[in-house]
């Protein structure tokens, strides 16, 4: 499986040259690569970083809590701008050096990420704020350069693993110890079901939390089912990233990461799916969670009878969150612009001439977001957008189901990656964001269309030399 999905050097023959220049040309390039990684995963977890708190023992009120994370986010202070033109340059260098491989990766690319990446900046010609359109846009980009130029600097079919469980479980095994040392410190601030004794960890607030331990759970469980690297840490990880996720009370968090639980062990553990049924069980999934969200946007009235023993086993209504009076009032502002939305970003600014400045009078609070994925993308780009990202779910899926042909394992990843991203949606705004959770999945999109790239390249390296084509239906 390794030979299957090697360099895109390794499926071209090597140029004639003398004896010692065959041995130092391949070395050095090993060299240069090896070091554009250790770069480029230190730009990664830079990303990771910028979402938490500068002083995580800072005994904040919720409210300080979501401001000051939205400042950490969103703001342009200099030392930000500082980061994001070093993330630039150096992504920009990496694509540039290996442009070839560029133009040949730029085939596989999901069209619905490269149409919003053209309608975001676009849409700050009728923005309602053009300045934080592009200010959110240049953010945004940057996580995409910096994901890209990963996917281009060498290759491993593990990438995606590689890179994102060390920055997700150093936030969760921080979180726990400074957890033991000051309990009082990484808990939330409230008495009803779901803030009661409630983790935030060293992130801003309890979700952003469980959020990342529904990914570390989904991460260190597909490394331990596909026998990656020692089955103890591969185990420790899930069972520190399980405890995270509890103790951070966030119920769309562990519906997440249930959802990311039960299909990787089906598709990848029980035969009679692994053989018939993968492609059947992924579009179930797919269109159950987008069903689900459209009985949470009440789209189908009535249907949330059928949901009734998703509430008695949480607690909470099918919404799994309070936040309806934000959706109304999202909604109505998206009827003012369906087609194109009020700009990409421009809609969340705490100034009084805000639209959503009427938060302030009408909760005594700034929720900072809409509060669901689908609805932030209606309101930021209207109809257009929400195009944008079914595209892009679409593709990604079919991508996926593609790559499953000749590796289930991280087809699976990618997949119960998205499917969590789906789920997380539903009550968080995270879709095309800057937070970690939809970085790790910007990695995911960019490697599974290089898997794609390098299993295409291999297969035409084993026509050129005369070996059989191995059957695409296989």
């Amino acid at each position: 499986m390794r030979k299957a999905f090697g360099s895109v050097r390794a499926a071209v023959p090597h140029h004639p040259g003398g004896g010692t220049g065959r041995g130092v040309g391949p070395t050095v390039r090993r060299v240069r690569r090896g070091g554009a990684s250790v770069l480029l995963s230190l730009l990664y977890y830079i990303i990771f970083y910028q979402n938490l708190p500068a002083n995580p023992l800072n005994d904040l009120t919720p409210a300080q809590s979501v401001n000051t994370a939205t400042e950490a986010v969103s703001t342009a202070n200099p030392t930000d701008r500082i980061v994001r033109l070093c993330m630039l340059a150096i992504s920009i260098s990496i694509v540039v050096s290996r442009w070839s491989l560029v133009r040949s990766l730029a085939k596989t690319i999901n069209p619905g990420l490269a149409a919003f990446m053209a309608l975001a900046p676009l849409s700050a010609l009728w923005s309602i704020d053009s300045a934080a359109t592009i200010l959110r846009f240049i953010t945004f980009a940057c996580v995409v350069a910096v994901c890209f130029a990963i996917s281009l600097s060498g290759w491993d079919r593990f990438r995606l693993l590689q890179f994102s469980i060390p920055p997700v479980l150093t936030i969760l095994v921080a979180s726990l110890v400074l957890g033991i040392m000051y309990p009082d410190r990484i808990t939330e601030i409230g008495t009803d079901i779901s803030q009661n004794g409630a983790w935030h960890g060293i992130t801003f607030t309890k979700n952003t939390f469980g959020m990342m331990a529904s990914a570390g759970v989904i991460l260190c469980l597909n490394r331990w089912l596909v026998r990656e690297g020692r089955a103890i840490w591969s185990i420790a990880g899930f069972a520190i990233a399980f405890v995270c996720l509890v103790l951070s009370r966030s119920s769309t968090s562990l519906f997440a990461a249930l959802v990311g639980i039960v299909f990787l062990v089906l598709v990848m553990r029980v035969p009679v799916i692994k053989s018939r049924y993968s492609t059947h069980l992924v579009v179930g999934i797919a269109g159950t969670l987008l069903l689900y969200e459209l009985v949470i946007q009440d789209v189908i009235p009535g249907v949330n009878v059928l949901l009734a023993p998703i509430t008695g086993l949480t607690g909470k209504d099918t919404t799994f969150s309070a936040r309806t009076i934000i959706w109304d009032v999202i909604k109505e502002h998206i009827r003012a612009s369906p087609l194109m939305g009020t700009g990409y970003g421009a809609y969340w600014q705490e100034i009084p001439s805000s639209p959503s400045y009427m938060f302030k009078y009408l909760m005594y609070f700034y929720p900072t977001e809409s509060h669901n994925g689908y609805l932030e993308v209606m309101n930021d780009l209207g109809l257009l957008g929400l195009t944008c990202l079914l595209v892009f779910i679409c593709w990604y899926i079919r991508q996926a189901l593609q790559l499953m042909l000749f590796d289930r394992s991280q087809a699976a990843l990618y997949l119960a990656v998205l499917f969590q991203e789906m789920v997380l949606n539903m009550s968080e705004s995270d879709w095309f964001s800057r937070s970690s959770t939809f970085t790790m999945l910007m990695l995911a999109t960019f490697c599974l269309s290089r898997a794609l790239l390098e299993h295409r390249l291999h297969a035409q390296s084993l026509g050129s030399t005369g070996r059989p084509r191995r059957n695409s239906s296989a």
